[in-house]
């Protein structure tokens, strides 16, 4: 019997890393997003009945088979400069294999079991890389777009990166993953509008080569068969290997009625007769041919005016497109990019740079600059650079090809520490400083952001907890599942520090109780290249505040801060030189998060930080005078240390509640200092600028 398929397809990791192992189960998206696309395309229904009526009167009329279809394709790639920044090389690949696939073409076709042979099908259909963009430019068919959100892919990114028109081209968008753990998804002819037509796609599931792999390499064509009107063998519905799938069917007749496969049994029975478990559009890990009227039903509806799929093959588009004749192309100028593998490390570290140039296969040549680097200058493809001397510096690269050069510069791409710079212990730092984040002596003091989403970490006087100011982050308006880091300055150690351990104040308010965003903490002892985490909390493990916040802005209270603390691992830290922490926030759509008083210290010394509170100066920054105020009275003994942990002076004083101690800073020094107190209960660390 058949059905009219209508349809928004979503699948779940179709293919498994091994061609014959088994992936977890599938997970179903089809019947609620199948319901959204009617409840706002009613008009959808009309066109699908419409397609399917053209569709059976196509093939009953039995045209001609001699005609192949040449689809120029297109990928969108958009990716945040991680392994979803797939080559050219993985794309072509990609693109092969869907050919070979859909020509009968395959080097696997001998495998197919012998009941099927006879109706294995050659689709006649043929896919190539555009070799021209929309308005005539020169292209090898791969568009890339840099975004965080390449890590929760769904529609939004056909508007990151936008449609090329559905008559011309068939638009294929490549991410990072897709929530739910999906493979990719697809749309129907006829459902679709001309901006989101097309196929989505996780990068791993495209070719058998870089990120692909020969289990995951069929997806592909599986997505392309939706795109083509083919459904799963069982019906439109994402629910394999259930009994009442025997009820409905594909619409196409010698595809045999089928409850549907997940596993490579190549001789299930269901529904009363052997399954083509073999099939593309199965879920079975061992596809290796369309049939005979699968084919015919993708090439109706290449001959139907639903979603202009009749127009992709005409003589005058593959002119357009400049697939015609491909082996003519003229060469793209290039447009010059690339990777690197770490940029922040001691002095000493090397990094790997990787080019990433696109638009073009043909490169002549690749000049490097390094500020910094050694070398200064390169001509390879992907060079190792060393950095001997601390300091930010900047990286170029320009590439030349016949047709043109391309350039780009990062500034401040690499950070480059001395081992033996940092604050001495015990550290302890209230976010009150004038100029924080950054000042003169950026060897020790500077902490640093790196933004993944809108806004990332900010430091904020809109709450404190000894203060005015904190590190804070606003998960609402920073896309779901992106991680935003704030990193720290470095704290110099040694072995006779342990055990030790980190502390701060954190406020958190999620917006309700099934809120999942995460705080983790990473320690580094290599001047933030490689990073070991060391704490995490999530959910309502986080949640500080007295009440939720669900649509108001949360600004915490003094009694909505709460004490986290972790021990800094000795197995693994005892032997470094110096620490920095980074705090990393992954967003899931709850409310405001703040950090303050962040401070390591030894166990000896774990009241740092309470005694701390009990002490303030003034005026900040400083001038003339310093004056330390407090309840505590007493001996006391006072050291000033610089920011690199330099002792500059040390006294001793009978403390009653304000004293002046103006002359134990140097009046030739400028910049940020830090006093400490000792006192007979511990001691106390404050920050101050003069």
């Amino acid at each position: 019997m058949r059905h009219t398929i209508l349809s928004l397809l979503i699948l779940f990791g179709l293919f498994s890393t091994d061609i014959d192992a088994q992936e977890q189960p599938f997970k179903c998206a089809t019947p609620e997003m199948n319901r959204k696309y009617l409840e706002n395309h009613p008009g959808a229904r009309a066109e699908r009945a419409k397609l399917a009526e053209f569709v059976e009167n196509y093939i009953k009329s039995n045209p001609r088979e001699d005609q192949i279809y040449i689809i120029p394709v297109v990928f969108h790639v958009v990716h945040n400069y991680g392994s979803e920044n797939i080559g050219y090389e993985q794309v072509a690949d990609g693109v092969r294999i869907m050919t070979e696939d859909f020509r009968l073409m395959n080097s696997d076709t001998s495998q197919i079991l012998d009941e099927f042979k006879a109706i294995a099908g050659d689709a006649q259909i043929e896919f190539r890389l555009a070799k021209k963009d929309p308005w005539g430019n020169c292209s090898n068919g791969i568009t890339r777009t840099q975004s965080y959100e390449t890590s929760n892919g769904g529609e939004q990114i056909k508007e990151i990166a936008p449609s090329w028109p559905r008559s011309q081209y068939l638009n294929i968008w490549v991410v990072r993953s897709i929530p739910g753990g999906v493979a990719g998804y697809s749309y129907y002819p006829g459902t679709a509008g001309d901006g989101r037509d097309g196929i989505l796609i996780t990068h791993s599931y495209v070719g058998s080569i870089g990120t692909g792999s020969v289990g995951r390499s069929r997806t592909l064509t599986h997505e392309t068969g939706h795109y083509l009107n083919l459904a799963h063998p069982w019906g439109s519905t994402n629910d394999p290997e259930i009994g009442s799938n025997c009820g409905i069917d594909d619409g196409i007749d010698d595809t045999p009625n089928t409850i549907g496969n997940t596993s490579c049994n190549l001789y299930n029975v269901s529904c009363g007769s052997l399954d083509n478990v073999q099939n593309h559009m199965d879920y079975a890990y061992c596809s290796k041919m369309f049939t005979l009227g699968q084919g015919a039903m993708m090439r109706a509806a290449l001959n139907s005016g639903a979603s202009d799929r009749n127009q992709l093959w005409q003589e005058s588009n593959l002119i357009a497109t400049g697939v015609l004749n491909p082996e003519t192309a003229e060469i793209c100028a290039p447009i010059a990019d690339f990777s690197y593998n770490i940029s922040s490390g001691c002095e000493g570290m090397l990094v790997n740079y990787t080019d990433l140039t696109y638009q073009t296969d043909s490169i002549s040549s690749y000049s490097w600059q390094f500020d910094g680097g050694t070398p200064a200058n390169s001509m390879e493809k992907s060079p190792n650079v060393s950095y001997q001397e601390s300091g930010i510096y900047d990286v170029s690269l320009t590439v030349t090809n016949p047709t043109d050069n391309s350039e780009k510069t990062v500034t401040q791409a690499i950070r480059v520490y001395s081992a033996e710079s940092g604050f001495s212990l015990p550290y302890y730092d209230d976010l009150e400083s004038e100029d924080f984040p950054n000042t003169a002596d950026f060897e020790s003091s500077d902490y640093f952001f790196i933004k993944n989403g809108e806004t990332g970490w900010q430091y904020t006087d809109l709450a404190g907890y000894s203060g005015q100011h904190s590190l804070m982050i606003d998960p609402r308006y920073e896309p779901y599942n992106i991680a935003n880091s704030v990193v720290t300055p470095a704290i110099i150690i040694d072995s006779t520090d342990f055990p030790m351990k980190l502390q701060f104040k954190m406020a958190y308010s999620q917006k309700e109780t099934n809120n999942t965003d995460v705080l983790k903490a990473y320690v580094s002892q290599n001047c933030g290249e490689s990073w070991t985490i060391q704490y995490y909390k999530s959910g309502n493990t986080l949640h500080t505040a007295n009440n939720y916040h669900s649509f108001s802005s949360f600004i915490p209270e003094n009694t909505e801060w709460r004490d986290e603390e972790f021990p800094i691992n000795e197995t693994l830290f005892k032997h470094a030189d110096n620490l920095r922490i980074r705090f990393d926030f992954l967003s899931k759509d709850g409310n405001r998060m703040y950090i303050d008083d962040i401070s390591i210290n030894t166990y000896n010394s774990i009241e740092t930080n309470k005694l701390s509170d009990e002490f303030s100066l003034f005026p900040i920054p400083m001038d003339e005078k310093l004056m330390l105020k407090s309840e505590r009275t007493g001996k006391m003994y006072l050291e000033l240390y610089d920011m690199t942990g330099r002792l500059l002076n040390k006294t001793e004083i009978n403390h009653s509640a304000v004293t002046d101690i103006s002359h134990l800073i140097p009046k030739e020094n400028t910049g940020i200092f830090m006093l400490k107190i000792v006192t007979e209960s511990g001691t106390a660390v404050k920050r101050f600028v003069k």
